[in-house]
């Protein structure tokens, strides 16, 4: 389920913290945002075809919450 993602430990966001990060990708600055954030962003201006349910995105991947059982 999901996306081919690296460990955590691979991934360039655990190894640096922000101010490293955004020297590192010869960013001015770097900030995240939270899912929350995120969500409200991607479902802004978007009308569900139910009115009775909201637009939907999987998070899983960034918050761990899956919707089904995982089997590895």
């Amino acid at each position: 389920m999901g996306i081919n993602i690296p460990t955590k430990e691979e991934l360039i966001a655990n190894q640096y913290n922000a101010r490293e990060l955004a020297h590192y990708l010869g960013a001015a600055s770097l900030v995240h945002l939270s899912v929350e954030g995120l969500l409200k962003s991607v479902q802004s201006g978007i009308k569900s075809n139910d009115e009775k349910k909201p637009v939907g995105h999987c998070t899983a991947c960034l918050t761990g919450c899956y919707p089904v059982p995982l089997d590895f």
